[in-house]
């Protein structure tokens, strides 16, 4: 265990100086070039370069910190290491993990562009989550118990998830209907509403693992129940639906003026699948949380999928009446 520990410190120290590097290299004036050759600009500078205001590889910088810190306080103190502090190091291994993943996905699909030092610093911390897999097992924790008597505290973790994601989704909705009044989206509004995406996006995250947290110690009994495999899929269309808007429908409506006769046809086709998303997610969002306040609902998977796929319908028609009523405006100016 001592070398696997020592491992794991050795790629946490990597990965911190790493990001720090990347902090350099963002901030000095010139192209940026990586060891590779390529340009990382795209990457490192661009819009999926920050969360919230603050680089990613800040937030790289401090998790690595942290596991370097962990760990080498579990090798000089093997004996008074407990099971919960090994279950919250995983918590936030796991969540650097798939973070690291869905950056990389960015990289290949979306941007289209590769950043050396970024693919190292998913690779570091995919191997991090590698040795705490295998730490947890040779130790032979068992996390179901831990999760039965913290239940309470997951509980509210999960109805903030939900908090955040109703609320933002609410605020995005709102202040997409506002900015559209007059046919464009400006940049300051778009970092609005990209600001606000993001806040979605951690309610997002939290609802899912706390939401995992809570079904593990009675996975049993959830599976029988049409309330939770209904608000299974629900939660899946929300993140599907929020994947789809935020990497295909918005950058392109952003690329175009909804004022600009030239790119009108093209604005009215991505304008009202915007509006449509926008509805699937507003409904999706209420259904969950609705779902997830109510006890028990007497009736089959089938009928409250049937009513969830009308609320849907009856919202994408309502959105694009609303569309409608927007462009019906514009050409009476």
């Amino acid at each position: 265990m001592t070398t696997l520990y020592i491992i794991t410190i050795a790629l946490a120290l990597w990965g911190f100086f790493l990001a720090l590097h990347i902090n350099k290299k963002k901030k000095a004036p010139g192209p940026m070039v990586c060891p590779l050759g390529a340009s990382c600009k795209d990457v490192v500078k661009g819009e999926f370069s920050s969360f919230l205001g603050i680089g990613l590889e800040l937030f790289g910088a401090v998790y690595y910190a942290m596991i370097a810190i962990s760990y080498a306080f579990i090798l000089l103190n093997p004996n008074h290491v407990s099971d919960y502090f090994i279950f919250v190091l995983t918590g936030f291994t796991i969540s650097a993990f798939l973070f690291s993943l869905y950056l990389t996905f960015i990289q290949a699909f979306y941007i289209k562009s590769w950043c050396s030092w970024c693919l190292t610093s998913a690779a570091i911390s995919i191997f991090i989550f590698i040795l705490t897999v295998v730490n947890v097992v040779m130790q032979n924790i068992i996390f179901v118990p831990i999760l039965a008597e913290m239940k309470t505290l997951v509980l509210i973790g999960h109805l903030f998830g939900f908090a955040l994601g109703v609320g933002g989704a609410t605020v995005s909705d709102v202040l997409f209907f506002r900015f559209l009044k007059d046919f464009k989206i400006t940049k300051p509004e778009h970092q609005i509403l990209e600001t606000m995406s993001q806040i979605v996006w951690v309610g997002i995250v939290i609802a899912v693992i706390t939401g995992i947290g809570l079904y593990l110690p009675n996975a049993e009994a959830l599976n029988q129940s049409s309330k939770f495999l209904l608000k299974t899929i629900v939660v899946s269309v929300i993140i599907v639906n929020g994947a789809l808007l935020n990497l295909l429908i918005s950058p392109r409506l952003m690329k175009m003026s909804f004022s600009d006769s030239l790119h009108v046809g093209q604005a009215h086709k991505f304008r009202k699948l915007a509006f449509a998303f926008g509805a699937v997610s507003f409904i999706s969002w209420y259904s969950a949380f609705i779902l997830g306040t109510i006890k028990s609902i007497p009736l089959s998977l089938g009928t409250l999928l049937l009513i969830y796929i009308f609320m849907l319908i009856c919202g994408i028609i309502g959105s694009q009446i609303a569309e409608y009523l927007y462009c019906t405006r514009r050409s009476r100016k």
